[in-house]
């Protein structure tokens, strides 16, 4: 009896062992295959980034198909869900008849994206983006950036979105630019320092015509890295 206890207990044990790889084959495949929808995703929408011209309906509606293949995997993964809001603000920028219920359900992605991680700056910022373009300046918007900054300090999408919306308001001489103006003087040598944000922030003082502006904030900065950077 004691023999057979053991060789049952042997058996378990290998049988335990035996469903727990294959466990871990079958999660490995899962990672695999929502890992790839995820990058094709994110290539298409870094393209995008660089030329806007190249996004099309088609493309867009393929890449949604594509996200939501990956979080029918992983529906709790946050990055997936903000990646989601990214395509359906595209989808708004490519298609303004339906841009109002574009932006409601990249508002919707974004908000559980920062269910699932609260401590993501890029959602926040998602979040605030698409207030922005709805032109919904409001209390909600100021706290939504307010968060980004808080969770994500040194994050380079922080500093470029605060680089674009602060310049904005600057240049249109908005009542909002008294809001911002603390945030953007703090952010603009931040951005120019991380290399994962100086060209985008560089390529807003361009757009906004604001070299000269930005220069006189900088010259009074201890640190002297982004004055070589603007040719200050």
């Amino acid at each position: 009896m004691p023999s057979l206890a053991r060789k049952y207990k042997t058996n378990a044990i290998r049988l335990f062992i035996i469903l727990l790889a294959l466990w871990g084959l079958v999660w490995s495949a899962q990672l695999f295959i929502a890992g790839n929808a995820y990058y094709s995703v994110k290539n298409t929408l870094d393209l995008w980034q660089d030329d806007p011209s190249m996004a099309s309906q088609q493309d867009a509606e393929q890449a949604l198909v594509k996200i939501d293949y990956a979080l029918s995997y992983f529906p709790k993964n946050a990055l997936y869900h903000q990646v989601k809001g990214q395509v359906f603000e595209w989808l708004a920028f490519i298609n303004s008849k339906g841009q109002q219920s574009y932006f409601t359900n990249a508002t919707q992605s974004y908000r559980k994206s920062v269910y699932f991680r609260p401590n993501w700056s890029g959602s926040w910022i998602g979040l605030a983006t698409v207030k922005w373009k709805k032109q919904q300046l409001d209390n909600e918007f100021h706290e939504y950036l307010a968060t980004a900054e808080r969770v994500g300090p040194q994050d380079a999408i922080t500093h470029v979105f605060i680089a674009e919306y602060g310049f904005a308001m600057l240049s249109a001489r908005s009542i909002q630019f008294v809001r911002v103006k603390k945030r953007l003087k703090h952010h603009l040598p931040l951005g120019l320092i991380n290399p994962l944000s100086r060209k985008q922030v560089i390529a807003v003082i361009e757009k906004y015509d604001a070299k000269q502006t930005a220069c006189s904030w900088l010259n009074t900065d201890e640190n002297k890295g982004p004055y070589k950077v603007l040719g200050c």
